[in-house]
């Protein structure tokens, strides 16, 4: 992806800068392993008398220092270098689908679990299934599974999956409980074209004897024609739309078939 190119552009200088205090560091860094340096530098710009003698830098001292002064200066500059800006992104959502002849059952839904990998706040992209990289420059607005999470309940109603379906606040009593989790959405950079990847799974649980009743999960990948992160977001956005909408379809037929 172009964007990752940049940023590792910007990483690769972010590396030799880890730090405001970057020229102390130098600075210390020559005191302890060239103190003879910093000894010239200090004499170089007074004069230091020493046994009574005027205290003399050989021409390769002061050469060598010029070097070092180069090469501080080269990390003082990189220091007041500009990161670039930071780029915030939402899912953007489908509309829910048609209503249908709404059943009786009533539900709360639990605010979706995240994988710990979704849930720092980077946009995610796997160059293979074992390594995991994140965007440092963009990053969601809002918590992606929160989204969900209202798309889920805003789908369910339009179905007429149920009755009521509101969101948990600890006392409102139902049928049913619905939990879940998103467990993946990230770009995909392996195996083919790039792609955008989500993951959601889903459980309704019993809310008198605590047993799960029906569980579903669904996988979504939705190819991204543009290389930029903004596309690969709203693949993504697409992808959470097929997903629900799957695992709500699943979830709606068990019931009207369980009557």
């Amino acid at each position: 992806m172009a964007a990752r190119i940049e940023e590792s552009a910007v990483d690769a200088g972010v590396q030799i800068r880890p730090a405001t205090g970057a020229r102390v560091l130098t600075l210390d860094l020559l005191a302890r392993h060239q103190p003879h340096l910093v000894t010239a530098a200090i004499a170089g710009k007074r004069k230091i008398r020493h046994n009574g003698l005027l205290a003399k830098i050989s021409m390769h001292s002061r050469l060598r220092l010029h070097v070092v002064a180069v090469v501080v200066l080269g990390i003082c500059l990189s220091c007041g270098a500009k990161a670039p800006p930071t780029h915030y992104y939402v899912l953007d959502l489908p509309a829910p689908a048609p209503a249908s002849a709404r059943l009786q059952h009533t539900a709360v839904l639990v605010p979706l679990r995240v994988a710990r990998v979704i849930g720092q706040g980077r946009i995610v992209y796997r160059e293979s299934p074992e390594q995991v990289g994140f965007y440092e420059y963009h990053r969601w607005a809002e918590d992606p599974e929160d989204g969900v999470t209202r798309l889920l309940l805003r789908e369910l109603m339009a179905r007429g999956t149920f009755s009521s379906v509101v969101p948990f606040d600890g006392r409102t009593r139902a049928d049913f409980i619905l939990r879940g989790e998103l467990r993946r959405l990230e770009e995909v950079d392996y195996g083919g074209p790039v792609r955008a990847a989500v993951e959601i799974s889903l459980e309704l649980v019993d809310a008198g004897t605590g047993r799960v009743s029906w569980s579903g999960a669904s996988t979504v990948t939705e190819e991204v024609a543009a290389s930029e992160v903004r596309s690969v977001v709203s693949h993504m956005g697409v992808a959470a739309g097929k997903s629900v909408r799957e695992l709500s379809g699943q979830l709606d037929r068990h019931l009207r078939t369980k009557g």
